[in-house]
Parts: C-alpha cells; sequence; structure tokens
C-alpha cells in the first residue's frame, strides 16, 4: 500500500472471556474486506495487522487482531480504557490507520 488508508470502527466493547481478560471491537465488514483484497498490507506473527487508532483523545500503535468469527479484532488497551473511561458495553467509535 503506499497511500494510508484509514476506517472508522463503531461497535460495542466485549471481554474476551478467561484469564487474560482482553477488551475488543470487532473491525467491522467494511475493514474485514480491505484486508482480504489488500495482500500487500505489512503483517506479524499469526496475521496481526499493525494499525495506528484514535479512540477520542488518545492515540495508540496497535494491530488488528483475525478472527474466524468477527473477520478482525482491535484491542482496545487497559492505559486507553481509563483515559478515555470506557468500560465493557460500551459503544465507541475508533479511527484506524494503515501505515
Amino acid at each position: 500500500m503506499s497511500e494510508t488508508t484509514s476506517f472508522i470502527i463503531e461497535g460495542e466493547v466485549w471481554r474476551y472471556p478467561g484469564p487474560a481478560g482482553w477488551y475488543f471491537v470487532a473491525a467491522g465488514a467494511a475493514v474485514t474486506a480491505f484486508l482480504r483484497q489488500v495482500g500487500d498490507t505489512p503483517r506479524k506473527g499469526w496475521g496481526f495487522v499493525p494499525v495506528a487508532a484514535r479512540l477520542g483523545n488518545t492515540k495508540w500503535q496497535t494491530t488488528l487482531f483475525p478472527d474466524k468469527e468477527r473477520g478482525y479484532l482491535i484491542a482496545i488497551k487497559a492505559d486507553v480504557r481509563k483515559k478515555e473511561q470506557i468500560k465493557e458495553g460500551d459503544a465507541v467509535r475508533i479511527e484506524i490507520s494503515f501505515p
């Protein structure tokens, strides 16, 4: 990819069951279709895709996680949830861009 591509992800925050307790939002059909269409997106181990993210006033570097049921997921780190006062079940709007 030569130009930066951005998407808005809107969804409900949910907690992955288990001891780690990661919090996610599904990236949605448009992001999943885009990633399936472009084969030259940089990938990390297990198919993770690096992105820059912004939720409210908080920006961070993260990855999209591939998921068989939901396409791709974006994790919301604890420090981001704390800064933006986000909890499980909240509806959020996250802007992502692919470097």
